[in-house]
């Protein structure tokens, strides 16, 4: 690596239980004068995971020289993605352990911005777990389906007759990337809506309701966030809209037998996986992230 970085908080304040600080973040390159940039103002944090991030050697502190930190546990970091390139946008989100660490997390620093290579050398360092929250999001069906189906996007032509595949794509989608599942679309793009299931359901809340809880019986462990299912209208035509985030766990579906079985996203197309191997490969990703599996040789 041809540069050292690390966090430094210029601390304003700090209580038995609280901290307050601005965090910036420092770089050093080789024959380059060092460099401190300002990532985050006023970020009021728990002393025990403040404490943790000095003890962890990620982060150093000024501003209050008679500051001591105190030993404490070890702490689950989750770096919250919400958009890529050159720069990553996320929050820093901190739970007191990594079981449902998403579910969990009590303390964020939100709104961080970094270069890629400096976010991948933070998660790696922290042990971090990374997800990526909205990323890819779609809203508008129309938008949908100018796009076409992808690695992000599937269309289904209703729910009722297309149960098996809703929750294989859910589940692909889960152990794989965010994706955007639509229910009322037809495989090339058009536009035929769910009109009529709703109309047999006879209320929207029962509509979704029943949608919810057939995802939410078919899928083990439960998904966490649970997708985000809503109703859209295209003209006179309904739209259901399924946003699935990537989880932190292993998802399997269960078939009509209630057998398990675990999918991926390839493509367009959601694809049910037998492979011991490699489903071991995608429970690793999902445990550790793809980052820190790569370079400690588990991928």
């Amino acid at each position: 690596m041809g540069y050292q970085c690390y966090f430094l908080a210029i601390v304003h304040k700090a209580s038995e239980h609280e901290v307050l600080f601005d965090l910036h973040n420092v770089l050093k390159r080789p024959h380059v004068v060092q460099s401190r940039e300002l990532i985050k103002a006023s970020v009021q944090l728990p002393r025990h995971y403040f404490d943790f991030l000095i003890h962890s050697g990620v982060m150093e502190m000024q501003g209050l020289p008679a500051y001591q930190p105190d030993q404490v546990a070890p702490v689950a970091i989750g770096m919250n993605i919400k958009s890529l390139g050159n720069t990553v946008r996320f929050d820093i989100c901190f739970s007191p352990q990594t079981y449902k660490l998403w579910q969990n997390a009590d303390a964020f620093i939100e709104e961080v911005s970094l270069p890629s290579d400096l976010f991948e050398e933070y998660v790696y360092r922290l042990g971090a777990l990374s997800r990526f929250r909205y990323l890819g999001k779609i809203d508008d069906p129309l938008t949908a389906t100018q796009i076409g189906e992808n690695d992000m996007i599937e269309f289904k032509r209703d729910f009722l007759m297309s149960k098996s595949a809703i929750v294989k794509a859910v589940v692909a989608f889960a152990n794989s990337n965010n994706g955007n599942l639509f229910l009322g679309i037809a495989d090339d793009g058009q536009i035929i809506g769910v009109n009529e299931e709703l109309a047999h359901y006879g209320d929207p809340d029962k509509y979704i309701l029943a949608i919810t809880q057939y995802i939410q019986d078919k899928t083990t462990p439960l998904l966490a966030p649970y997708p985000k299912i809503t109703l859209k209208k295209v003209d006179d035509k309904y739209v259901v809209a399924i946003f699935i985030e990537v989880g932190s766990e292993l998802i399997c579906g269960l078939d009509k037998n209630n057998e398990k079985f675990v999918a991926i996203r390839t493509n367009n197309r959601s694809v049910i996986v037998k492979d011991p191997h490699q489903i071991g490969e995608i429970y690793v990703k999902r445990k550790l992230g793809s980052e820190i599996s790569k370079r400690l040789g588990l991928l």
